[in-house]
């Protein structure tokens, strides 16, 4: 995944509202807009249906611009799939799966897209690392099985965190439900894809997004990334990257 390309990257992103939120899509792009010259900018796609994960946009079959559909529907240099965060092991390999196949026989390579775990105040139960652990590990391991390079949010977020973060330190990287990334949790996942899509460190890529606003909320502002905050989460992000649990 190293090579570049001047031509741009078509990239398809099929997931919830984890990259709905806060218009992960959108972000990606305007990163890649910033980046120097010679690297890829990135065309990016997306099917996002929210509340569901890779069973029910397999099970949303094939009309357009379902999943399947968008996948079929132009060829895509690369496409990333997201599971939701209460996923099952036995669940989420038969579907992963599926999609792999899908996607390999559309002339595409996969990436699945690992996000952090939610916090028990949106759910009880869930506990910081160790739900991001047990949600990562488990994709991590079928992408080893399968020779998917799996783009491990929740390490990345627990990069940038550390061990025992502050509870307000923790809840700044989430929206205002604790359970979907705020604009600081998105510009993580942004980062990491990034570099998993062009092989490239995203070290100095734009942190102000003047069109990116929750998603329903048309007149809010836009999202801006302090540059030193902006900083520490791009290295994060690429620390993940270039030790990803392949």
């Amino acid at each position: 995944m190293n090579q570049l390309k001047k031509t741009p990257l078509n990239v398809l992103l099929i997931g919830n509202s984890q990259m709905g939120c806060w218009d992960l899509p959108a972000m990606i792009s305007v990163m890649a807009e910033s980046a120097p010259a010679g690297r890829p900018r990135i065309n990016v796609g997306h099917a996002l249906i929210g509340g569901k994960g890779l069973r029910g946009y397999w099970d949303a079959g094939t009309a357009d611009f379902t999943p399947r559909a968008m996948i079929a529907s132009a060829r895509w240099d690369r496409v990333v799939i997201q599971e939701i965060y209460s996923a099952r092991k036995r669940e989420f390999e038969d579907y992963a799966a599926r999609f792999d196949d899908v996607i390999r026989r559309a002339g595409s390579a996969t990436i699945i897209f690992a996000t952090a775990g939610i916090t028990g105040y949106y759910r009880a139960g869930y506990r910081y690392p160790g739900s991001f652990v047990k949600l990562n590990d488990m994709q991590i391991a079928f992408g080893k099985k399968r020779g998917i390079p799996v783009a491990a949010a929740g390490y990345a977020w627990m990069r940038y965190l550390g061990q025992n973060p502050p509870k307000q330190q923790l809840l700044d990287l989430y929206d205002r439900d604790k359970g979907h990334p705020g604009p600081r949790g998105t510009y993580i996942y942004a980062c990491l894809l990034y570099a998993f899509i062009t092989g490239s460190n995203p070290a100095g890529l734009a942190g102000k997004f003047e069109n990116i606003r929750r998603s329903g909320e048309s007149s809010a502002p836009g999202v801006e990334i302090p540059a030193e905050e902006a900083g520490k989460m791009q290295r994060a992000a690429w620390d993940e990257y270039r030790g990803a649990r392949q």
